[in-house]
């Protein structure tokens, strides 16, 4: 049975800093793996169909399904859905069976943006970075 308690430290240390919505993905990674019996992949024996919007958490909430789960990116074993709202259908390849988890909507609503993240976004506005050869916000 995979806890997702035991992933949370290396989760943490892949997305940078604390939030609700990548220990939402490792849950909802875990459950999916539970459903389907399967361990994490190491290759591409699993693919997972992740469902986010375009707020700041729903990408803190694949990065949890990505440690997991062990569907990156890089392996190609992971899709991005933008259908709004948080989910994921896992398909194991060998069985062709899959699941799909959805947290509920208290959960979801949990993660809306808050004002420390709302801060954050102010501060960051017009941020290109050292591309362009800046290195502050612009203002």
């Amino acid at each position: 049975m995979v806890n997702p308690k035991d992933f949370l430290e290396a989760g943490l240390q892949l997305h940078g800093h604390k939030c609700p919505a990548m220990p939402m993905g490792l849950r909802a990674g875990a459950a999916a793996m539970n459903a389907l019996k399967v361990e994490r992949a190491k290759d591409g024996q699993l693919m997972a169909l992740v469902e986010l919007g375009e707020h700041h958490c729903a990408t803190c909430f694949a990065d949890g399904i990505q440690m997991i789960t062990g569907c990156t990116f890089g392996k190609g074993n992971i899709k991005k859905l933008h259908y709004g709202k948080f989910g994921l259908t896992l398909i194991d390849r060998q069985t062709k069976r899959a699941v799909r988890v959805v947290p509920k909507a208290e959960a979801m609503q949990a993660t809306r943006p808050r004002r420390f993240l709302l801060n954050i976004a102010k501060g960051c506005a017009g941020f290109t970075g050292a591309a362009r050869g800046r290195t502050a916000p612009r203002r």
